[in-house]
């Protein structure tokens, strides 16, 4: 199961931790994984490398399902809706496959 957990401050999604795998099919052949994995890849270089946003990331290697990013202070809109945009995503591959798990927390509190 990958578990997606998000964070929003006020109205605005600032970052996410993305643990685990699908378990759908074996290692390689597994598109859930491979899916969650390319959303990752374009939502964090869209946001580091297109937008610029001041983010913290950690993108573990050697097949260990885990991926973290946080916005810094200030933040930017842009990357705030590319944010929204991947959690939307998360949740229609949630809905149609299964072994996904995308929950959001409120950090304003």
């Amino acid at each position: 199961m990958i578990k997606a957990d998000f964070r929003r401050c006020g109205n605005d999604i600032i970052g996410f931790t993305i643990k685990g795998h699908a378990g759908y099919a074996e290692i390689g052949q597994d598109i859930i994984c491979a899916g969650v994995s390319s959303a990752i890849m374009l939502t964090v270089n869209t946001i580091t490398d297109f937008i610029k946003a001041d983010a913290t990331v950690d993108l573990s290697h050697e097949n260990t399902g885990y991926a973290y990013l946080e916005l810094r202070q200030p933040y930017k809109k842009e990357a705030s809706v590319m944010l929204e945009s991947f959690m939307s995503h998360l949740e229609l591959l949630e809905e149609d496959y299964g072994h996904i798990k995308v929950r959001i927390s409120d950090t304003s509190k």
